[in-house]
This record gives structure tokens, sequence and C-alpha cells, in this order.
């Protein structure tokens, strides 16, 4: 079920998109935040700002990631 693997869902490719460092200079973590509040808001300005194509990126090739996870058992 891709929806219950962290290694299959989309939206676990789109929170590293928004959160680390290594892809687009981690949009979350370079502004900051000092509380929770500012946290929880930096996070869906963030999220606003994903285009479709962000989110087509790591949803198109599902099939095959799940193939190869039947694959390798």
């Amino acid at each position: 079920w891709p929806a219950n693997s962290p290694d299959l869902n989309p939206i676990e490719n789109l929170w590293r998109h928004l959160w680390y460092r290594r892809i687009r200079k981690y949009r979350v973590q370079k502004r900051f935040p000092k509380t929770r509040d500012e946290l929880i808001r930096y996070i869906q300005e963030e999220w606003n700002k994903l285009s479709l194509q962000d989110v087509q990126k790591y949803c198109k090739n599902i099939r095959e990631r799940c193939e190869a996870v039947l694959e390798a058992q």
C-alpha cells in the first residue's frame, strides 16, 4: 500500500522538497523559524509555493517504484 509506506508515498518526497538542505536550499530551514507558530506558517507558505510540476514529478513514477518493491519482495 503506497500510501502507508514512507518509501512509496509521494508526500514524503514533497516533505523533503520543503525541508531538506539538498533540495532547493531547504526552503523552511533557511527561514530559521524560532517558534512553533513561525514553523507552521513557514511550512504553509512554502507548501503553497509548490508548483504542479513539483507534485507531478513525485507522483508520475509511482508505478515503477511499486514494481521495484514487489520485485525486491
